[in-house]
């Protein structure tokens, strides 16, 4: 029931889900200030290193940070969009595809499940949450990435239909 209806047992198994968006709310617009957010500092909010990581950031820099987020978040991800589609061979551009579509699916269910909208999973969000090998994963995926760009297209793929034909 509370994979459905979080809210139905706030002091048992909905707990961690009610105390996240307590915590994202208290933030208003300009947050509360690092290292004071109430929820986190005072161990109301579970995991907040972790699983709740983006309720303990909303709370402390509010919705100016939250939007800086998202705007970082969707930069990253139409850099590596932008990489994928300059690919050499199919592998490079489905490898880039795949990384956005990784790291936008862990975007945007930790973000659910932190405002109450989806329910608690467990994903890390990527690049803030500690841990190490999600972070490892992340890392050696975008490397890779960056790697593949020393051989991608210097133009995109549809404008190299008469590449290879010579003089007639």
């Amino acid at each position: 029931m509370n994979f459905i209806h979080p809210l139905a047992d706030i002091h048992g198994s909905g707990y961690n889900a009610f105390q996240s968006t307590i915590a994202v709310g208290s933030g208003q617009i300009l947050g509360k200030g690092v290292g004071y957010g109430t929820q986190s500092r005072l161990k109301f909010l579970p995991e907040y290193q972790t699983d709740f990581i983006f309720a303990a950031f909303a709370e402390e820099w509010g919705l100016i940070g939250v939007l800086i987020v998202f705007l970082l978040f969707g930069v990253i991800i139409w850099r590596i969009l932008a990489n994928a589609l300059v690919g050499a061979t199919n592998f490079e551009t489905l490898f880039g595809l795949g990384l956005a579509i990784m790291f936008l699916a862990h975007f945007i269910v930790h973000v659910g499940m932190n405002i109450g909208i989806l329910p608690v999973t467990g994903l890390p969000m990527p690049f803030m949450s500690y841990g190490g090998s999600h972070l490892m994963v992340e890392f050696i995926g975008l490397g890779i990435l960056m790697g593949m760009r020393k051989y991608s297209l210097s133009f995109h793929r549809d404008d190299a239909k008469n590449e290879f034909i010579g003089p007639q």
